[in-house]
This record gives structure tokens, C-alpha cells and sequence, in this order.
């Protein structure tokens, strides 16, 4: 019976080391070099390695003990809550190596068989209200060490904790290897459209005598066999660059203060991505998110209606999205920003930028050949987040002793089967 649990504060469950305070002019570009996690590299549920820093795998400084290692939690201490969540995450074999950075919580159970129930635990809804009235301050709310680890909570028996543990760590599971597959599947879109339309890869061939790699006859046939001279220097033949606006419109959104949205299925955006759920969508169609204040040039496709906030574009075209999506991955945004003061993205500069413009039929032909790859990640996210549903639904009734493990595990086995 959970009323028979003692309360213990989380000090007497883990250990908590706050992060090393690295100097951002030891920063590298080196891709070999040690991923440094912050703050921002934290989004609720997982960690997110867009705008990385590193630092010297091989430096000066002692920092074995800053070292993370899978299942480790990370625990944002400036602005640890954002509308879309409590910004805590599970570190996975696929975040390591990597340091802990200063105003990170790196939060270890004190045994390794108690490492999902801890995520699990720090996961509930129950903790993330105790964050946000523990959390002081106004122009970064923050929070302590010392907060964190006054925290109290029933604590299960150590063979109930496992099997919680054992259960929330299937369903996290099965949800990381959907996103990694995404991004797998990402990266093969990202290959095929730098072959294509970066390095000519078709027209070389063809311009050699020699049938192009991984397409048809029909489709290669769509392709020139020469270049010709352009302001971007050569471009296949018929290819003449325009301007970026003669291939989409960056639209402005709309601003919605957090306490004006109701909750709903509908995405929020912001230019760090899903910021909060809301009623009613913006846009009704699949669109790009641009960043444009903030996180400038971050993109997110979103297929689903959303609603994006002043602080980001969303893209028009008649173009196949996906080529258009691709096409802006290439064309070093994070880079354009205007505004020291706050960073910002202006849309005339995006404009302005040229490309080479291939014909239609071979966009088209594009767009057949990557439109698989992006349905079927839209179906992995989908399955994703039913998971992470029915997960943030279960953990709070298992970890308060509300709900019987025997149950749970079978709806958790109906769900993955």
C-alpha cells in the first residue's frame, strides 16, 4: 500500500553535481572534440544537440568528474520550466561523450537498478509543479541545488521502483529508436538532396558519359549533361539562379501570450521549437517553422495544424515542401543574424539570397523519390508522441501508487505490440 511508503527528500535517493563553468573562448568547432550539454541542449523528455559547443577532448583541465554517462538525468537550473514542459531529460548512449556544463543539475541515483524510476520520478507532474514554486528570480528564473534536492516523495520498495523502472524505460525506449530512425531517415533526405542540387551529381555523371547512381533512366533523363557559367559560378545547364522569394514566402506569426491559450492538440511554435499546446491552429496545412527571434534560423516541419508565434516564419510555396525544407537547410541561416542585442533573422536578407533553379520536373521528380522518406517519419513522430502520452498519463499513478503494476504493464505491452 503506497500510504505505507516513506517520505524521503531527494537528497537521500541521489546524488547532484552542478556543472563545470567553461570558458566559451576555449570553444572548438572540431567535430571530434567533446559535446558540451547546457542548458539549452535540454528540451522536456530529451536532449537536443542543435547550436553544440565543444571543448578539447584532449585539454589542460581535470574534468573527469563533469563526464556524463548514460542515464544520467540533466536538470536545467536557468529557466528550468518552459511552456512545453519541465526541461529534464535522460542522458542516452548517443549523448556521450559529453561535459556538464555550469546551471546544468546532473542527477544520479545512488543505484544503477534505480536509474528509470529517477527519470521516471523527476518526470511527474508532481515534481515539475514543486519546480515552478521553488523557482526564484524574474529576468532568468532559476533554481538551486539545494531546491532541487529538498524535493519529497513517496518512495515505492525497491522491487516496485525496478519494475516501474523497467516499464517507463521500454516505453522511453521504443520512443528514442523511433527518433533516431528519424533522423536516420533525415540524413539519407539530407544526402540525396546535396547529390542532386549541391554537388550536380546527375549532371556530372551524365556530362561524363556515365549513368547517374541510385535513379532511374526516366528520371536521369530530366537532368542536363553540361554546366554553363552563373553569379554563383557553375550551374547545370538551364539552371539560372533566382532569388529565394521566387521559391517560398517566409510569413510572419502571430503573437499568443502563454496565458491566452487553451489547452488543445495544437502545437505551439516558437523559434526554439513546440513551446505549449493550444485550441486552435494558425495554419491548417504542413508548413516549415523558421526562426526568427531567439534560436535564429532553426527549422521544424510540422505537419500537423499549429500555431506559431511572433517569433518565427512559417513557409508558403508551391514547391514540394520537402525540397523547400531541405533547400533552407542549406542555406546557413543561423548565420544571418542582424540583432546583437537580441538575435533576430531579416526576411529581406533571407530574400536575397540566390540559388541555382532547377526545372520543375526534376523538383517534382525529387519530391517522389523523398516523399516516402518524410511519411514515414511523420508516422514515427506520431507513434512517438502517443507514446510519451500515455507514458506522462501512467507515471504519476504508478509512482503514487494509484494505479497496479500488473495493469499497467499490459496496456504498456498493447501499445508496443
Amino acid at each position: 500500500m503506497s500510504s505505507e511508503w516513506p517520505q524521503v527528500a531527494l537528497r537521500e535517493f541521489t546524488d547532484l553535481l552542478a556543472g563545470f563553468a567553461f570558458k566559451s573562448s576555449g570553444y572548438t568547432d572540431e567535430h571530434t572534440d567533446v559535446r558540451l550539454l547546457r542548458g539549452d541542449n535540454i528540451s522536456p523528455g530529451n536532449v537536443r544537440w542543435d547550436g553544440v559547443k565543444r571543448w578539447p577532448k584532449n585539454g589542460k583541465l581535470d574534468l573527469a568528474k563533469f563526464v556524463l554517462r548514460p542515464g544520467d538525468v540533466v536538470l536545467a537550473m536557468d529557466r528550468p520550466w518552459i511552456p512545453s514542459g519541465l526541461k529534464v531529460a535522460k542522458v542516452n548512449k548517443a549523448d556521450t561523450p559529453s561535459y556538464l556544463v555550469q546551471r546544468v543539475a546532473r542527477l544520479r541515483a545512488a543505484s544503477r537498478e534505480d536509474e528509470s524510476f529517477l527519470f521516471a520520478l523527476l518526470s511527474t507532474p508532481d515534481f515539475e509543479l514543486y519546480i515552478q514554486s521553488a523557482t526564484t528570480g524574474t529576468a532568468v528564473p532559476h533554481i538551486s541545488a539545494r531546491q532541487i534536492l529538498d524535493y519529497k516523495f513517496l518512495l515505492p520498495p525497491a522491487h516496485i521502483r525496478a519494475q516501474i523502472g523497467i516499464l517507463t524505460a521500454a516505453l522511453d525506449d521504443r520512443i528514442t529508436l523511433l527518433r533516431e530512425t528519424n533522423a536516420t531517415l533525415e540524413a539519407i533526405a539530407q544526402t540525396l538532396f546535396k547529390s542532386w542540387f549541391v554537388n550536380f551529381d546527375p549532371v556530372r555523371a551524365k556530362g561524363e558519359g556515365r549513368a547517374p547512381e541510385g535513379i532511374d533512366e526516366a528520371t536521369a533523363t530530366l537532368f542536363p549533361d553540361s554546366f554553363e557559367e552563373s553569379a554563383l559560378g557553375l550551374v547545370p545547364k538551364g539552371w539560372t539562379p533566382v532569388r529565394l522569394d521566387s521559391i517560398l514566402e517566409l510569413s510572419y506569426g502571430k503573437a499568443m501570450k502563454a496565458e491566452h491559450r487553451k489547452p488543445g492538440p495544437v502545437p505551439v511554435y516558437g523559434s526554439g521549437g513546440i513551446t505549449g499546446w493550444h485550441n486552435e491552429a494558425l495554419v491548417k496545412y504542413p508548413s516549415i517553422v523558421v526562426g526568427r527571434k531567439g534560436t535564429v534560423g532553426s527549422l521544424y516541419w510540422e505537419s500537423r495544424p499549429f500555431y506559431p508565434i511572433d517569433t518565427v516564419f512559417y513557409v508558403k510555396t508551391s514547391q514540394p515542401l520537402i525540397y523547400c525544407y531541405l533547400l533552407l537547410g542549406t542555406m546557413g541561416l543561423p548565420n544571418m543574424n542582424t540583432d546583437a542585442a537580441v538575435p533576430g533573422l531579416n526576411r529581406e536578407n533571407v530574400y536575397r539570397l540566390t540559388v541555382p533553379n532547377p526545372s520543375a520536373e526534376v523538383v517534382s521528380a525529387f519530391g517522389l523519390v523523398v516523399g516516402p522518406l518524410r511519411e514515414a517519419m511523420d508516422h514515427n513522430e506520431q507513434q512517438a508522441q502517443t507514446l510519451a502520452t500515455l507514458r506522462d498519463t501512467l507515471l504519476p499513478r504508478l509512482i503514487s501508487g494509484q494505479l497496479r503494476l500488473p495493469e499497467t504493464a499490459q496496456t504498456i505491452e498493447e501499445t508496443l505490440a
